[in-house]
């Protein structure tokens, strides 16, 4: 005769109920990531929104063509980056992604640029003094923890693969 628990019996029932619980716990601390490496990468974008695309466009420091090479889409991916966020920290998950994915294809434009932006980038550091200085006064701000814009833009690259991990 065995003596497996039944799925009816007390035993059985705890042993659900303690699996419900450990899902739980998992959702809930991969929520908080998620929310937390969101709320890293929306300060990060905004960063360069506004101490690169705003203050040049601004100072004409670089005409608008070479600054769209440079920052192609990434005020538009910030401002739907931040949209998702208010998504998550209320706890909207699937409202939050399910609007967020009707904008990927500012994260296609962004991808398909990133070459152009970089060679551009480069260009205009060589080309232009004033842009030379700035780029190193903004990117010697404590807020940039000693990052280039180099290596901010390529953050939009970075975060589209993290999605999938969460």
């Amino acid at each position: 005769m065995s003596f497996a628990p039944s799925p009816f019996t007390p035993m059985g029932i705890r042993s659900i109920q303690e699996q419900r619980d450990r899902w739980e716990r998992k959702r809930s601390r991969t929520a908080r990531e998620l929310v937390q490496s969101e709320q890293r990468y929306c300060e990060q974008l905004d960063l360069v929104v506004t101490y690169f695309v705003e203050i040049l466009k601004a100072k004409g420091t670089l005409r608008q063509d070479i600054r769209e090479s440079i920052f192609s889409s990434i005020k538009s991916i910030h401002l739907i980056n931040q949209t998702l966020l208010t998504h998550l920290e209320l706890g909207r998950f699937g409202i939050g992604f399910e609007e967020f994915c009707t904008h990927l294809q500012l994260y296609s434009v962004y991808v398909d640029n990133i070459q152009t932006a970089k060679k551009v980038l480069v260009v205009q550091v060589k080309k232009s003094k004033a842009f030379r200085r700035f780029k190193k006064l903004q990117e010697s701000r404590p807020e940039f923890k000693q990052q280039k814009l180099e290596d901010l833009l390529t953050l939009p690259l970075q975060r589209i693969q993290q999605y999938k991990h969460f």
